[in-house]
């Protein structure tokens, strides 16, 4: 029976499924952090960090369907594409809700006003983190455009793109852990 199932294709079909049904949970629980992000950078007044998590949010719904419409047909190289560009997205929800624990931090630091250091120390941490994620939204637009415009489906343009979205998700990992 297994040798059946793998020869009339319904392991990869359930495989794909599998995928598709990882990604579409895994982009729920990211969009989920960046809604509780948002909701807590509004309430802390942090303005550039709500616009922020309006932009990512424009640019996750962008992103996606740049992927699914370029591989359209294919079952899974949107999903390896929208998986390695996840782990930068990931990073840019962090980095709000780290500006979310900073702005807790300021809004206890406001309220003794000598300690003016660590006050101002915590708004440079913000502007860092905003700063990293302007970096980030730059390069998950590019990889974007280059996946819009790979003219045909071929392995080497494929791969090309792939790799720098991996390179970037790297990038992204190394600098969490550092910051």
């Amino acid at each position: 029976m297994p040798l059946l199932y793998r020869l009339f294709g319904y392991k990869m079909q359930d495989e794909a499924l599998w995928l598709h049904e990882r990604n579409l949970r895994e982009h729920a629980t990211l969009m989920q952090r960046l809604d509780n992000a948002r909701e807590s950078l509004t309430e802390l007044n942090i303005t550039a960090g709500v616009k922020q998590a309006n932009i990512l949010t424009d640019i996750l719904d962008d992103y996606r369907s740049v992927v699914e419409t370029r591989f359209i047909g294919k079952q899974f190289a949107p999903i390896t594409y929208l998986n390695a560009a996840r782990s930068v997205q990931e990073h840019v929800v962090q980095n709000l809700t780290d500006m979310v624990a900073v702005g807790h931090s300021l809004a206890g630091l406001n309220r003794q006003a000598a300690q003016s250091d660590l006050h101002q120390e915590q708004q440079q941490r913000i502007t860092t983190l905003l700063a990293e994620n302007d970096k980030f939204f730059t390069a998950l637009n590019e990889t974007a455009v280059e996946v819009a415009n790979i003219r045909s489906v071929s392995e080497f343009a494929r791969l090309d793109t792939l790799a720098r979205l991996v390179s970037l998700a790297q990038t992204a990992s190394h600098t969490g852990t550092q910051s």
